[in-house]
């Protein structure tokens, strides 16, 4: 996981259709490399809805838009915010882990900070959001994976950029699945000391075994070390998982 973001900040978009088509752009094509090609074609919004019912003293703007590769979209805008942000949930999650491997969707999540085609040095979009004032966080839940950001305004464009490629061009590298494995053990054993999570584990142990609630969603060393290759794993679930009709 990256950086948890700052509290008392409200967030605002810049030019939020644009930005957000302009990361669609980029996630037209989940699994291919980034391209010049994709940032130049525009995609077909299928349909978009403006008149989005909030309550009265709520003055933001809400629209959503659903594009012909499948990617819907909320976008939000705020005049009084001064940080932008965006989001982007996949519909999968540690109930989609096979049993072979239990905490793979968990470990994907990790795998995709480290380097895309875009960004190939670890930590690279870390850098850039800590540079303009803003930060990262991804979580693992039941049926989706979330990851999200914050920004300067003015750098959001750019960041959206770097955040699509996540999704279009991860490296998924066999050289960081050794290290980030051990990230994932490290995590496991703090939430060992987590009295909440250990009931919450408790009670998992009590559901159906034919129920994936039942499913050790952390995962740590052992699990994610009892295949044979585990980055070919990741790079599996993603290319099942990470495209645009689940996000």
């Amino acid at each position: 996981h990256a950086d948890t973001n700052p509290s008392g900040m409200r967030l605002r978009a810049i030019s939020p259709l644009r930005s957000v088509l302009s990361f669609a752009i980029s996630s037209s094509a989940i699994g291919l490399r980034c391209s010049a090609t994709l940032r130049a074609s525009a995609p077909t919004v299928l349909n978009k809805i403006d008149a989005i019912r909030s309550p009265p003293l709520d003055k933001r703007e809400f629209r959503h838009i659903t594009l012909a590769n499948g990617l819907r979209a909320l976008i939000v805008t705020d005049s009084e915010a001064d940080r932008a942000a965006a989001a982007l949930v996949v519909r999968a999650g540690h109930f989609s882990d096979p049993e072979e491997m239990p905490g793979l969707a968990h470990f994907t999540e990790h795998m995709m900070f480290l380097g895309t085609a875009v960004d190939p040095e670890e930590g690279a979009f870390k850098a850039f959001l800590q540079k303009h004032g803003g930060s990262s966080n991804a979580f693992t839940g039941m049926e989706t994976t979330g990851f999200h950001f914050s920004v300067a305004p003015d750098h959001l464009p750019s960041a959206l950029d770097r955040f699509a490629a996540f999704f279009t061009c991860p490296l998924l590298r066999e050289s960081s699945c050794s290290r980030e494995m051990n990230a994932v053990d490290s995590e496991y054993q703090r939430n060992l000391q987590d009295d909440q999570r250990r009931l919450f584990q408790l009670l998992k142990s009590t559901s159906s075994n034919e129920h994936p609630f039942r499913k050790f969603s952390t995962g740590n060393l052992e699990t994610l070390s009892s295949v044979p290759a585990p980055h070919e794993s990741v790079r599996s679930f993603y290319e099942s998982n990470y495209h645009t009709g689940a996000m």
